[in-house]
């Protein structure tokens, strides 16, 4: 049967990327991204924090936001997110996130990760608009990490990552591709701390090849980005500790392996200022004991090219080798609204 000249997996892309990103009268770098799903990011914390996370990551999930983080860490952790990244629009897109790692003496210390979202399910059509079924997209990324000292104090991190992305089962009419692509992409990341009070820290994330779902000429490109923070102790009397945190995001997808250099200069300079997001976070953290905790969170996130400006809000407890995290992203009037985000964190 002849199939609508319009490619089914372009259509797919367009769809999920729409969730993810609502695009305004200008399209975002990440609007013309492949694999969206890896800015889903996981931890509950940062996003109670406006995520403002780069300069604070800790535990398994600094395999995703920041591997040089790892460097510090003589325990093993795990870590496990699942979430709806657009509950008021479209209640079969979830994604999840599990990490596990491990300390290697004398060495540094290794991270393992895994991202599987599903994008949903869409209905493939013919040329008279004939229903032919249902077919589901989704993403999936492997990563191993590694982050280890340099020097006292400094460290850094590097992330290897496998992404596949499924959009639809095959191409239509004489379009070449069967709907999905893979690539691979790493991760780069710095972490000094500069005294016991301030921190610094920077992360290059998601620099690879274009994935290809048609032909090579019209491969797209990964969502590379740049992300800068810094995090700061600004109180710590008694049981109670006050900690400030803000990050500076720039999207760097523009049309190829060497996005990380060339999206920095790739739009006029008005433009380049509003793809940059600004994200600001607090936490207030009380120790009931040596092995309990509780937190409170608030934060702000800026995103002016997404129209996406929103407070946030998170809590968190830890009682001995568990850990667990609730934020709430509220992100009034967009596809975004309303995102609850639970993590659950083990230390052993």
């Amino acid at each position: 049967m002849k199939t609508n000249r319009m490619c089914v997996c372009l259509m797919g892309m367009m769809l999920v990327v729409s969730f993810a990103f609502p695009v305004p009268s200008w399209a975002t770098p990440e609007s013309q991204a492949a694999a969206p799903f890896l800015l889903f990011q996981p931890s509950a914390r940062s996003a109670g924090m406006g995520e403002a996370y780069i300069a604070i990551a800790d535990g398994a999930n600094a395999t995703y936001y920041n591997p040089a983080a790892l460097a510090d860490d003589t325990n093993r952790h795990m870590s496990t997110t699942m979430y709806k990244p657009v509950p008021s629009l479209a209640s079969d897109i979830f994604t999840s996130f599990g990490a596990y790692t491990q300390p290697v003496e004398g060495v540094g210390n290794l991270g393992f990760s895994l991202i599987y979202t599903s994008l949903g399910s869409q209905h493939r059509t013919d040329s008279q608009g004939q229903d032919l079924g249902k077919f589901t997209s989704y993403g999936l990324a492997v990563a191993v990490s590694y982050g280890a000292f340099v020097v006292k104090n400094v460290a850094v991190g590097t992330t290897m990552k496998f992404i596949h992305e499924s959009l639809a089962p095959q191409g239509a009419g004489i379009e070449k591709g069967k709907g999905a692509g893979t690539s691979f992409a790493g991760d780069l990341g710095f972490m000094w701390q500069a005294t016991d009070k301030f921190t610094l820290a920077w992360a290059l994330r998601n620099v690879g090849p274009n994935i290809t779902f048609i032909d090579a000429d019209q491969a797209d490109p990964l969502p590379q980005n740049f992300t800068i923070g810094i995090a700061y102790t600004a109180l710590q009397r008694g049981n109670s500790t006050l900690l400030f945190a803000a990050d500076i995001y720039k999207p760097l997808a523009d049309t190829g392996f060497f996005s990380f250099a060339t999206g920095w200069s790739d739009r006029n300079g008005g433009e380049e200022l509003k793809d940059i997001d600004y994200r600001t976070g607090i936490e207030w953290s009380y120790n009931l004991s040596e092995e309990s905790a509780f937190a409170l969170r608030a934060g702000y996130f800026h995103d002016q090219d997404g129209e996406r400006n929103s407070p946030t809000f998170g809590l968190g407890l830890k009682y001995n080798w568990a850990s667990f995290d609730l934020s709430y992203f509220a992100n009034r009037g967009t596809t975004l609204e309303d995102v609850f985000r639970f993590t659950g964190g083990f230390s052993f």
